[in-house]
């Protein structure tokens, strides 16, 4: 869908969402369903958007039954906002659905430990206790949370909670977001800070989704290939090099 619960002012969708895209149609669903019954090699789904959950509780188990109209050995994952900007909608109807289509992850995008209400708490809670784990992501934002204090508050609140930080990511090359943009230099340092302070369960991967296509690689571990007076040059899994700006 192009169409999100919030229009968060650093995404990278912000080009392109509510613009007449809606929920995926049943034709496109039974397309993929007929993709992933030729193509045993996939065994995730991604379903994000835009946000899916914004949509009844129909179509999302109807989505679910048709991708998994031909094979039940693919995992899904959902992306959303909604634990933040919509915890209500984590009924009990909702919830049963998810259940009931598992292996199935709850992917949260939380950047700040003021976005953990009561209420986000408990929509999140109530996933986890029904048997769905959940893993969330974060974006790396100057004057946000680019400080090891916030950080560890948000990672140390989401692992109590019963939520595994899965990645801290550097911000995307969207346009008019570059006064978000955290630089790669003091990212690192920061990251840093939060390896000596943070258990291994509590430390997330502190990734780039390499701009043009290049999928996302972790900056600890992938180190730049080379780089110039603008950027740094990372190499993907195919091995081609890609730019991301120095500042």
């Amino acid at each position: 869908t192009g169409n999100c619960i919030s229009y968060c002012r650093h995404c990278f969708r912000r080009c392109y969402t509510s613009r007449g895209d809606g929920f995926i149609s049943t034709k496109e669903q039974l397309e993929i369903a007929e993709y992933l019954k030729a193509h045993a090699e996939v065994k995730e789904i991604l379903i994000s958007g835009g946000d899916p959950l914004l949509y009844d509780d129909s179509r999302i188990k109807n989505l679910f039954g048709n991708l998994f109209k031909f094979r039940h050995d693919v995992l899904i994952r959902i992306c959303t906002r909604a634990p933040v900007f919509l915890p209500q909608r984590f009924t009990k109807t909702l919830i049963k659905t998810l259940k009931a289509h598992r292996p199935l992850w709850l992917i949260p995008h939380i950047n700040h430990p003021w976005e953990l209400t009561r209420e986000t708490e408990k929509a999140l809670r109530r996933v986890i206790d029904a048997g769905i784990p959940v893993q969330s992501q974060t974006v790396l934002l100057k004057g946000v949370n680019d400080n090891p204090d916030v950080l560890e508050e948000l990672f140390n609140r989401l692992v109590f909670i019963g939520v595994k930080p899965g990645y801290l990511f550097q911000t995307d090359l969207a346009p008019g977001t570059s006064h978000f943009r955290t630089l790669i230099d003091d990212g690192l340092k920061i990251y840093s800070e939060l390896e000596k302070r943070l258990s291994g369960l509590s430390l997330p991967v502190y990734a780039v989704d390499l701009p043009g296509g290049g999928g996302k690689i972790p900056l600890i571990s992938h180190k730049a290939e080379k780089s110039d007076n603008l950027y740094y040059y990372y190499k993907s899994k195919t091995g081609k090099l890609y730019p991301y700006p120095k500042f």
